[in-house]
């Protein structure tokens, strides 16, 4: 299991505050915070989920932000730190999560899948939350919502935001 670590300042340049986050962004970080603060409470997520992604008109991208997060919950390689919703700060986590949506986005399954195993999820995890993040890419980009892809490094083989 090999693991990639770069040096904190490696990606000092990217969105450390959700202030500097797209609007596409912002919706899937809420969206996962939402998720995490549902399950705490004992309520199912998908009700909380449903009305956030019904205001884009992507109600049914409920669905693949829950699968993912079951994966994620049940084969992280640790405790994901996912914020709470006041939290105006992302976490190292949260930043891989996103760099991951925006390449299955952009259909490439294969820098997705390496940002996920880079520390997150081992290879079989990373394979179903793939899944999930490119049904959700396919919904946001019909609703016009486009992730940003961001880079860490100069580097083509470099995974992102790590």
């Amino acid at each position: 299991m090999g693991h990639i670590r770069l040096p904190d300042a490696s990606y000092a340049s990217t969105p450390q505050a959700m202030a500097d986050l797209w609007p596409s962004e912002t919706l899937i970080l809420t969206a996962l915070r939402d998720w995490l603060d549902a399950v705490r409470q004992g309520e199912s997520p998908l009700p909380r989920l449903g009305r956030l992604m019904a205001g884009p008109g992507i109600p049914d991208a409920a669905l693949s932000i829950d699968r993912l997060l079951r994966v994620i919950a049940r084969s992280a390689r640790w405790q994901v730190d996912i914020r709470c919703a006041c939290c105006p700060y992302l976490s190292r986590d949260e930043q891989r999560l996103l760099c991951a949506a925006a390449e299955a986005q952009a259909g490439l399954p294969a820098r997705a899948r390496a940002t996920l195993q880079t520390g997150l999820l081992p290879r079989q995890g990373a394979e179903f939350a793939l899944a999930s993040l490119e049904g959700l890419g396919r919904l946001m980009h019909s609703a016009g919502l486009i992730l940003p892809r961001r880079f860490a490094g100069q580097g083509a083989d470099q995974p992102a935001w790590l």
